[in-house]
């Protein structure tokens, strides 16, 4: 990193379809630098060895479910943003997200521009 530049921001994807992982990372990786986790486990376990600024999480995963996840991130560290990742017809889990502390949710299929307008938006806290 040049002298004076700033760090860039860490952005963590969890999400069970490795699809969906690879098009965010691919779509984010120029301006973040972005790590993944197919499952909630290991997603805490990123959390609390990287510390990341930003979190999309996909709230409708097998084993520790979504929701579940952004509470224990919620309570290892409030601070961290969250944009939870819905199915089109999730919106009662979306809710549920918005509720217990997500900062926006970001419905499949994605629209970029919006993702983009999103992590911005998240990042300025």
């Amino acid at each position: 990193m040049p002298h004076g530049e700033a760090p860039r921001r860490k952005i963590l994807v969890v999400d069970d379809e490795q699809s969906i992982i690879d098009i965010l990372q691919e779509h984010l990786a120029t301006t973040y630098d972005v790590t993944s986790a197919r499952d909630g486990k290991r997603a805490l376990e990123l959390v609390r060895a990287t510390h990341p600024d930003l979190i999309f999480l996909d709230v409708a995963m097998p084993g520790i479910n979504g929701v579940d996840v952004l509470k224990a991130v919620k309570q290892l560290d409030p601070t961290i943003p969250i944009i939870a990742i819905t199915g089109n017809r999730d919106t009662a889990i979306a809710a549920e997200a918005l509720k217990h502390g997500a900062f926006s949710y970001f419905p499949k299929p994605f629209d970029l521009r919006y993702l983009e307008h999103l992590a911005a938006s998240a990042l300025r806290g």
